[in-house]
């Protein structure tokens, strides 16, 4: 028997509640951007409730709900970049016809070819607090970029400068007014993505990030920021699915110069804090809790998810589990009621081997 680790298609533990606990409060606050952390170790549960959460979506035109996972992108040179590409690319396909969407997207994309060319260049002032350089540091960039053209040295690609060189002037032939000051930068580049939503003809646009906790530091760190610097708009909700602690160990790596505590609270977890607004955590499990859980995955192995008995365990199991402090765990009397007085060999077995599991 293998039972991998993928996200379950099925509730086992009535993680719903978690998810439509969600939802509800993304669909209540469609003006305000906000940001929504499901917290728990790994293993516990959190792609499960990601995906129950997405599926809550799925059939409703006017909500656009993507799925972004940052542990595919780990390794690229610039996260916050990818972030922010990912997102467009799917707002385009998801309007594949629409001209104004074409047309804003292009816009946004614009001001993100101004992250890459500087980070082609290398040592310009990339902060956490901005991650755009100057309107003179791309000058400087042009100017050095056309001089080395002239007179290349044998380590620097004649191509790569040339590339450079053609793509810098271009920035600068185009560069709207407010590039020399950051703040106007930033605060356009917000508004050109409010104009892409809109383009979009949607109401919400909701962004589940998952396995964020599996990333570098420097990956998930920048995640969050392009997150909070770019797109953290109206109309937008962030569901990011990470374990509390890696992200608080991220923060420290990505910032050791920080204090060690302001407060009753590490510095870290103040950080966390601002990029998470509402924070869900999936509680560890107990051993009632585990009992169900390991009944109920050997009951569906052996029976299949479709199976009417199987359905019916479940059922039972949920209900029992909305009363948690008075839950014992599935127990024979429970299976012989859900079952109609009959439990299956495979069932009774499940039943046996939890019970000396959680022991």
């Amino acid at each position: 028997m293998f039972l991998n680790d993928h996200e379950t298609a099925t509730d086992l533990l009535y993680y719903e509640a978690i998810a439509k606990t969600v939802v509800k409060l993304i669909r209540q606050t469609p003006d305000v951007p906000i940001t929504i952390g499901v917290h728990g170790d790994w293993g516990a549960g959190k792609s499960s409730v990601l995906k129950m959460t997405e599926s809550a979506f799925a059939g409703d035109d006017r909500v656009l709900c993507l799925w972004f996972n940052g542990w595919t992108f780990e390794g690229f040179e610039d996260a916050k970049t990818i972030v922010i590409e990912t997102i467009v690319d799917e707002l385009r396909r998801a309007r594949p016809n629409s001209t104004k969407v074409a047309e804003a997207a292009k816009k946004v994309l614009k001001r993100v070819d101004w992250l890459k060319i500087a980070r082609k260049a290398g040592g310009f002032a990339f902060t956490a607090a901005t991650g755009i350089p100057t309107f003179d540091q791309m000058k400087d960039l042009y100017g050095l970029a056309t001089s080395v053209l002239a007179k290349p040295q044998d380590h620097i690609s004649i191509e790569d400068l040339k590339g450079l060189a053609e793509k810098a002037g271009e920035f600068v032939k185009e560069a709207p007014e407010e590039s020399d000051h950051l703040p106007e930068h930033i605060h356009a580049f917000r508004e050109e993505f409010k104009e892409l939503l809109e383009a979009a003809d949607i109401e919400q646009l909701v962004v589940i990030v998952d396995d964020l906790d599996r990333c570098l530091p420097t990956t998930a760190i920048a995640t969050l920021e392009a997150i909070r610097l770019f797109l953290f708009v109206e109309r937008t909700a962030f569901v990011i699915g990470a374990d509390e602690l890696m992200i608080e160990y991220a923060v420290r790596e990505h910032f050791p110069d920080l204090p060690r505590s302001s407060g009753p609270l590490s510095y870290a977890r103040n950080y966390l804090e601002k990029l998470i607004q509402v924070p869900f955590r999936i509680p560890a499990l107990g051993v009632a809790e585990t009992r169900v859980y390991v009944t109920l995955l050997l009951a569906e192995n052996a029976l299949g998810r479709t199976d009417g008995r199987f359905t019916k365990l479940l059922a039972a199991a949920r209900e029992d589990m909305r009363r948690p402090w008075k839950s014992r765990g599935l127990d024979r009397k429970t299976l012989e009621a859900a079952m109609g007085g009959t439990v299956p060999a495979e069932v009774g077995q499940a039943l046996t081997l939890a019970a000396h599991v959680t022991k």
